[in-house]
């Protein structure tokens, strides 16, 4: 064989090499997930499964009592088409699992052995390949919140653990698309209640129902009563919470097949179909309602909680601890990003002992005095400032121009500014422009705030329906109806010439 030959052949097999180097990787692909087959081993916990985007909204996979189930991601208009991701939250060894997609067929996928390094508040991100490959969603390959897309991560150097399926492929055909609950369905189960605050025992209206699981009407909203009504499909399990600015998310409720309730260690009793109410620091309900096409649930309680704003001067993660009542320990929400200010809705319970553990990046643990949350505060916000050492509570007093007092500033903090505009507008009672609140019908550039919809909005034209001056264009609303400026002149012009 000539050089020239030689060399022909070196090039082609350098050329073969690179396009075969270069092949693009695919993302595992896929709507729902039907079952989680097996988890080996399987006592492994915390596994979320996702489509689409790194979003609690699209987590599709739990774990309960040893068993693996998809718990999320089900109603029509949720459900995405895209790359899988999965998170992990515990230290573990190589982890293989077996999922049943939406269209039957079986998906392995194959996970490193989880890594200690990185920020502990945050679980381990992989992206999927469709041959089940897993590939790193950090940059730095260690805990912390992914960072890379999918199209980022499928390369070599993200690479996490090679799969031991390599012909696996994702399905020609996607999952058709479930249209959801629709008017005249049979098989469905029709539920009511009552939405009411566990603490004082009156009526929460306006709350709205959430879950990622179907129901219907589309959207369920508590009457002036309280009251509401909807149907969700028989036999099938579900959860959802009502959730409104005062209370949160709250009212728990779920319909749970074959639902377990333990004491003490020892299986007490079995559900067929169990109807589970939750309660704040108190023992879940639960109602026998198998066999029934309709039922009323009763009361859903729900418990008042206030926003918290703190301000330190260590960068640390935040933790609310507050004591329970009617059972032992500490519970409570938290933010893990290392910063100086922090903000959290709906976090604090009215009439609770609470503090906050501050740790930081060192692992150091400083926590704050004890605070019992007033009753007072309502929906407002609870301000602390965490400075060497010392705690010091107050309230963020809600502001309330009138006419006398005309427009006032409010001092609200950057991080809630930025982060909580829900919070910032509870904070006036009037509306809110940039940091100024507005006493109800000032009149500003053409517009006027309005009380119905605590903003400012343009004011009306001639013989629009109107109960004071300030809605209309011209400034005067006459017999319910809004003068046009041309017959106020006209008007003006004549009582001049009359009197000369």
């Amino acid at each position: 064989m000539n050089m020239k030959l030689i060399f022909i052949f070196i090039f082609a097999i350098i050329f073969m090499s690179f396009f075969a180097s270069a092949e693009e990787v695919n993302p595992m692909i896929l709507r729902n997930i039907k079952e989680v087959k097996s988890v080996n081993p399987a006592d492994v916990a915390n596994l979320g499964f996702g489509v689409y985007q790194v979003s609690a909204q699209y987590n599709i996979g739990s774990y309960q009592s040893g068993k693996w189930y998809g718990n999320e991601n089900k109603k029509a208009e949720d459900k995405k088409s895209g790359a899988l991701w999965i998170e992990f939250s515990w230290e573990r060894p190589e982890t293989d699992i077996v999922l049943i997609d939406g269209l039957g067929n079986e998906r392995k996928i194959y996970l490193p052995a989880s890594k200690p390094k990185g920020n502990s508040t945050y679980g381990e991100y992989y992206w999927i390949a469709e041959d089940g490959s897993s590939y790193y969603a950090t940059k730095n390959h260690a805990r912390g919140w992914a960072d890379l897309s999918y199209n980022e991560a499928l390369v070599s150097e993200h690479l996490a653990r090679k799969s031991l399926s390599p012909d696996q492929k994702n399905p020609e055909n996607e999952e058709p698309e479930d249209k959801g609950i629709q008017d005249g369905d049979i098989g469905l189960i029709k539920v009511k209640g009552q939405l009411v605050d566990q603490m004082t025992g009156t009526v929460i209206s306006g709350a709205k129902l959430s879950s990622a699981y179907e129901f219907s009407p589309k959207e369920v909203m508590t009457d002036s009563n309280g009251n509401f009504e909807f149907s969700v499909r028989s036999g099938q399990t579900w959860a959802g919470a009502f959730y409104d600015y005062c209370h949160g998310w709250a009212g728990n409720i779920a319909l749970q097949k074959d639902h377990q309730v333990w004491e003490n260690g020892q299986l007490v009793k079995t559900y067929a179909l169990g109807l589970v109410k939750e309660k704040f620091d108190s023992k879940a309900e639960v109602i026998e309602v198998s066999g029934k096409n309709e039922f009323d649930m009763g009361k859903v309680y729900s418990w008042p909680a206030a926003d918290i704003y703190s301000e330190s001067d260590i960068n640390s993660d935040f933790f609310i601890m507050y004591k329970y009542k009617n059972s032992e320990g500490y519970n409570g929400p938290g933010n893990g990003n290392f910063r100086k200010q922090h903000s959290l809705s709906d976090a604090l319970p009215l009439d609770y002992e609470v503090y906050i553990a501050f740790k930081d990046e060192q692992g150091k643990t400083y926590k704050s005095s004890t605070y019992r949350v007033p009753k007072e505060v309502g929906c407002g916000v609870v301000s602390l400032k965490f400075i060497n050492g010392e705690s010091k509570w107050s309230i963020l007093e809600k502001v309330e121009p009138t006419e006398k007092t005309g427009p006032i500033k409010i001092d609200v903090p950057e991080v809630i500014e930025e982060e909580k505009q829900d919070t910032v507008s509870n904070l006036c009672s009037g509306c809110l422009k940039g940091d100024t609140c507005y006493p109800f019908g000032f009149r500003k550039e053409g517009n006027f705030c309005s009380d119905t919809d605590n903003a400012f909005i343009l004011q009306f034209e001639a013989d629009a329906k109107c109960e004071n001056n300030f809605e209309c264009g011209s400034n005067v609303c006459v017999s319910g109806k809004c003068i046009a400026p041309g017959l106020i002149d006209s008007i003006l012009n004549w009582f001049k010439r009359l009197f000369g």
